[in-house]
């Protein structure tokens, strides 16, 4: 008897020590996940447009819909959609379903959430890829119909990308700022508390409407300087990285403790140019700058081979890829004579916009594009200051940065990079701006995909972006953690199981 009590007495004191250590966790069904190098600027969906901001919210607030691993919509909070009219679809809510804070879910928490995303005084920076939405009306509790400005195809997947249903009295008593430090929705996880500089901790909603999930207890998010993060898996301190260095993928694999899991994603690194004044006016000089970049050297270098060239801006298999655009042949000889006979026979330098978590790419492309004459004065922008940055977007000559899909629809990258109402592109391109419009509009998806291939193959004959890889992205794993990865690279944590030892 003596033993036992001595060992029950030694296990309560390493537990009372090493509490957050995440090899010990495991039996408490907790999972550290690391997914971005800072803190995100606010935990308020109406401030934030942002993939990794997306992700941790994403696990406490849900939408009407939302994306399933393979990127098909599917039921969220609505259990079933059917469309009225050409301007309005009709939402079938669940029942029985609670905030957070015990706020009843219901049509009129939806008709808050969606209005205020459109409002003009929210100022949602994605407010252009929601603006379709008008109004929303209630017909009974769990009844409601969103109505849009005009016939939008795309509206189940903007939906499912961007809109959260928050509580509409808990969000009024605490305001924006209140909010966005104490997010407050439906789903599988509860918001505990936020270390700043360190970490955001959830915990297990029990009341979740989907019975028996989430699997875990608490979800962390854990925010680690790159170079650190595979040390941290390795030791146990985290449980799974959603983006592995290439560099370190072979430590990885041979630990034990740990595995690789690789899957092609909708999610890319590129860059746009600044048309509306020289260099890249010009047409060939776009032209030049596209066959002066390598995108097999891009790829070996830069991701390890984890990737597919691409020659667009739309991936294959997603909606609206046109598969007939094969990237842009590498030739940096015809590129320099270009250069020469365009009155640049030395060459140029351009101020480039350069977001961090394509800081390794916009570096090899500088040094590509350096061969032929062409300098990057690069700037390194964090998510978090992304919209300081772009207040006087006509500063930059070009953008080089990253961006997931997050409509599932090859609509969402191009018009991130290149539509005029898009917050992220430089100068706006007529045919563009025609054929996205033209696009939102069309309610066939047969005529939709057609519309979204001339896109592709206008952009591409124009030379309007620069196109690099579709990424496969590697994640790397504590060997008892089950994940499946999302083709959009945004993750729901709520079906992740961790085995017991």
């Amino acid at each position: 008897m003596g033993r036992w009590i001595f060992a029950l007495f030694a296990l309560l004191v390493f537990s009372l020590l090493w509490p957050d250590r995440a090899w010990s966790a495991k039996s408490a069904g907790i999972l550290r996940v690391c997914d971005d190098v800072r803190d995100p600027p606010s935990l308020n969906p109406y401030q934030v447009f942002s993939e990794k901001t997306h992700i941790i919210l994403q696990q406490v607030l849900e939408g009407l819909l939302r994306f399933d691993a393979e990127g098909r919509v599917e039921p969220a909070l609505a259990e079933r959609w059917e469309r009225l009219n050409d301007a309005t679809v009709r939402f079938y809510l669940r029942k029985n379903v609670t905030f957070h804070n015990g706020e009843p879910f219901d049509a009129r928490a939806v008709k808050f959430s969606l209005e205020k995303y459109v409002a003009p005084e929210t100022r949602f920076p994605a407010l252009g890829f929601v603006a379709t939405i008008a109004s929303v009306t209630v017909i009974n509790d769990h009844v409601v119909d969103v109505l849009t400005h005009h016939p939008d195809g795309l509206l189940l997947n903007r939906l499912a990308a961007w809109i959260h249903i928050v509580p509409p009295q808990y969000y009024a008593n605490v305001g924006d700022q209140g909010f966005a430090g104490q997010p407050v929705g439906t789903g599988p996880f509860r918001f505990e508390r936020w270390d700043k500089n360190k970490e955001i901790v959830f915990a297990r909603n029990p009341d979740y409407w989907m019975k028996g999930y989430p699997k875990v207890d608490r979800l962390v998010f854990a925010f680690i300087a790159q170079e650190a993060q595979v040390d941290a898996l390795l030791k146990g301190e985290v449980d799974l990285l959603t983006s592995l260095a290439g560099t370190r993928t072979t430590d990885v694999q041979k630990n034990k403790g740990t595995y690789v899991l690789k899957k092609p994603t909708f999610y890319t690194i590129a860059g746009n140019f600044n048309i509306s004044r020289p260099p890249f006016s010009n047409k060939r000089i776009r032209e030049a700058v596209n066959l002066a970049v390598d995108r097999k050297a891009l790829i070996r270098y830069d991701i390890f081979g984890n990737g597919i060239p691409l020659g667009t801006l739309s991936f294959p298999d997603e909606f609206g890829h046109n598969s007939q655009i094969k990237p842009y042949p590498y030739n940096p000889k015809k590129a320099r004579q270009i250069l020469k006979e365009e009155g640049y026979p030395a060459g140029f330098a351009l101020k480039v916009f350069l977001k961090v978590n394509a800081e390794r790419t916009g570096r090899i492309i500088a040094k590509q594009l350096d061969a032929i004459g062409i300098t990057l004065n690069s700037v390194l922008v964090s998510d978090a200051e992304i919209f300081e940055y772009l207040k006087d977007r006509g500063q930059w000559d070009m953008m080089i940065y990253d961006c997931p899909d997050t409509m599932s629809h090859a609509f969402f990258v191009r018009s991130i990079f290149l539509s005029g109402e898009s917050p992220f592109s430089l100068a706006p391109d007529q045919g563009i701006d025609e054929r996205l419009r033209k696009l939102t509009a069309t309610l066939d998806p047969q005529e939709q995909a057609k519309i979204s291939e001339d896109l592709d193959r206008h952009i591409y004959e124009n030379f309007l972006a620069l196109p690099t890889y579709q990424r496969i992205r590697t994640y790397g794993l504590r060997r008892a953690v089950e994940f499946t990865p999302y083709v959009l690279g945004m993750p729901y944590f709520y079906a992740v199981n961790i085995r017991a030892n």
